[in-house]
């Protein structure tokens, strides 16, 4: 585990934390059972400290690692909040990270919980910030079931089923996934190849 405030690595991925809104009633580290992570973590990172840390991972060896296994991981949006609820912190940050390491891909872990009507317009400002992936956790296959795994305090299932069609539509690499033990997996993935998803993952907790 990163002793750094402001990130983490998951799944050999460089992680940053940042902020500490969220669209439901627990963090998805909660629901991964990483509480003590979500202990450690700074609540809200300024950009400049997000920069700073990233710089001190490179140098303490991940660029030397990125050339194998950390290669296609490159760098993610994570943490106590949902990242896109702090979207000016990711159009303050990027845009200087990726002046300084090209190439790197981005990926943003959230509850995709978008009003329909704000969808179009934060999916084309994610491609503006070249965030490549967008990793959306989708635990079940209707609302009563999605209500009770999430509870959401803004919007809902079919908010989140739109978003991820929408972030598809617009050019969006879309990945769904939920944690292990999974009753449903064979319906959730199905549920989310349809609304426009490349895969659906099942994350051990």
């Amino acid at each position: 585990m990163s002793s750094s405030p402001y990130h983490y690595f998951d799944n050999q991925r460089l992680t940053l934390q940042s902020g500490n809104c969220l669209p439901a009633a627990q963090s998805l580290l909660q629901l991964a059972g990483n509480t003590p992570l979500l202990a450690q973590l700074a609540a809200e990172p300024g950009a400049q400290q997000l920069l700073d840390a990233t710089e001190q991972a490179y140098q303490a060896g991940y660029e030397q690692q990125a050339s194998t296994e950390f290669e296609l991981q490159g760098l993610g949006f994570a943490g106590i909040g949902d990242p896109l609820l702090h979207m000016d912190l990711l159009a303050e940050f990027l845009p200087a990270f990726k002046a300084k390491r090209h190439g790197v891909p981005v990926t943003i872990v959230s509850y995709g919980l978008v009003a329909p009507n704000e969808a179009p317009a934060l999916c084309q400002q994610l491609i503006e910030l070249e965030i490549e992936k967008l990793e959306i956790y989708l635990p079940a296959t209707n609302p009563p079931a999605y209500q009770q795994a999430v509870k959401p305090s803004q919007l809902g299932f079919s908010e989140v089923c739109q978003f991820i069609h929408t972030a598809s539509e617009a050019g969006l690499q879309v990945s769904c996934f939920a944690y292990a033990p999974l009753a449903q997996q064979s319906e959730l993935r199905a549920l989310a190849l349809d609304l426009g998803a490349r895969q659906f993952v099942v994350k051990q907790p």
